[in-house]
């Protein structure tokens, strides 16, 4: 891992282009090891890509997002699914970033062409417990993903 790495317009370009040309419509770069006890990346989301309502719960992570670049609408649920709130997050403000604590459900949509989001988290990073998804809400796949990315984007008209 290099010892020092520039977030920068060249970085962030090429990432934009990844995520735009990805199937899932959505990339990470990692500043981190998977095994590194402070997970550090940008996650950058392309419109229409979708991100199941989650927690980390069973494997505890608290998470802070920073947007960088675009607007993102990130929304916190309820134990039962209902959502609780949800905050429109840009890189012109006024609400540039979230704090989670650990166990609280969310998800974010992408609500311009491209956003580019700093991410830290615990980790380590380990797949099989690093997220539990909320049974209320469909998984990436389903032919119900389109409807509820319109439904979380206009929460945010």
């Amino acid at each position: 891992m290099q010892e020092i790495q520039i977030i920068d317009s060249d970085l962030i370009g090429s990432l934009v282009t990844k995520a735009k040309n990805a199937e899932r419509k959505r990339t990470n770069h990692n500043f981190h090891e998977p095994q590194e006890v402070y997970q550090r990346f940008l996650n950058v989301l392309s419109k229409n890509t979708y991100i199941s309502p989650h927690r980390h719960l069973s494997d505890p992570k608290p998470e802070t997002f920073v947007v960088l670049e675009g607007e993102i609408g990130f929304l916190i649920f309820q134990e039962n699914g209902d959502l609780q709130e949800f905050h429109k997050l840009s890189s012109k403000g006024p609400k540039r970033g979230i704090d989670l604590q650990p166990g609280v459900w969310h998800s974010l949509v992408c609500l311009t062409d491209t956003a580019v989001c700093f991410e830290g988290k615990s980790g380590p990073y380990d797949p099989s417990v690093d997220k539990e998804f909320h049974p209320k809400f469909p998984l990436e796949g389903d032919p119900k993903v389109v409807e509820t990315i319109q439904h979380f984007e206009s929460l945010f008209v």
